[in-house]
Formats: structure tokens, sequence, C-alpha cells
């Protein structure tokens, strides 16, 4: 299967998962080129973190280091992709599912694309305007729905119950998470 079709299918199988729709992960490749190639979701949900990112400029204007805000923020969204993958790498055979990690990397990385796109989505409200409560409300419907895309792909990838699921997207979210304030600490921002 070409580069282009393989990747096409697999984002199809990611936006199917979003959907609730389980038969979305058939579609994914769960081999060593499989895994290879879901790392191009890096680049695909590139754009939507970039995006969000300059939603925290002060009065929307670029600060005279934009591009070098941009580049940091892409690094700690590589950064913490990169140390999910080796976290879950090292965990997994001690959870007796060192044979799904792949599967589940494919899938988790797959759904970084909507999930991101969901985020971005959020803001919009208010970026036309909206009144508070509707901006709050839309990031906060989004913000779950993608919190629940990876559960749901966890699931099924991995074998995961729910509990475990749950487990593995605080992870996820406290690596993002803990990854935010180091890059805050330097700078007090």
């Amino acid at each position: 299967m070409s580069l282009y079709k393989s990747l096409s299918v697999s984002l199809h199988g990611a936006m199917m998962l979003a959907r609730g729709q389980a038969r979305g992960i058939l579609l994914m490749n769960f081999d060593a080129r499989g895994i290879a190639r879901s790392f191009w979701a890096i680049p695909m949900a590139l754009p939507s973190v970039l995006y969000l990112a300059t939603l925290e400029w002060p009065h929307g204007s670029p600060s005279p280091h934009a591009l070098l805000d941009l580049v940091r923020q892409g690094l700690i969204f590589v950064l913490g992709w990169l140390a999910f993958a080796a976290l879950t790498h090292l965990i997994a055979p001690r959870l007796n599912r060192a044979h799904l990690w792949v599967p589940m990397i494919v899938a988790w990385s797959w759904c970084n694309v909507p999930e991101a796109m969901l985020m971005v989505l959020g803001t919009i409200p208010g970026t036309l305007g909206a009144p508070p409560i509707v901006d709050q409300a839309a990031q906060v419907a989004t913000f779950g729905w993608a919190l629940w895309i990876e559960w749901f792909a966890l699931r099924l990838a991995f074998g995961a119950g729910p509990l475990l699921a749950v487990w593995l997207v605080m992870v996820d979210q406290s690596i993002g998470l803990l990854l935010v304030v180091l890059d805050k600490l330097p700078t007090g921002g």
C-alpha cells in the first residue's frame, strides 16, 4: 500500500473512532510499517496545536519572539507525544499487554489528529465573539469529546478496561501538563 493510501486510510479509521465506530480500528495497520507511518499523525496534528498556541498571545498580537514561541510549543507537543509512547512501551509488559503496545500506539497516534481538530473547533465560538458562557461550554464539550476519543481508542487497541483506559488518558494528560509547567518555570509565565 502506498504511503498516501496508508495515511489516508488510517486517518479515516481515526475519524471513525472519533464518531464511536469501533470498526475504524480495523483500518489501521499494526505492523512495523504501520507504527512508523502512525507518526505521520504528528505533522497532521501540529497545525492545530500551533493555532491553539497563538490564542495565548496577549491581545491576539504576536510577540517579538512569536516564531520562537511557536517552535517551543511544537517541540513540547512532539516531546509529550514521544514521552507517552516511551512510557507506555515500558508499562505495557508490566500490564501483560506488551503484544498490544503497537496497536495501542498506532490507534492513539492517529486519534490525536481528530482530537486536535476538536480543540480548535471548541475555540470558534469565542473567536467569533460568542458570549463567554457559550465559548467556555464549547471548549469544555470539545475537550471532553477529545478525551473520550482517546479513552475509546485505548480501550479498543490496548484491550483496556474502563479504569485502565482512564488511567492511561490521565498519564497522557499529565505528561502534557508537566511539560507546559516546566516550560513556564524559566519565564515565570
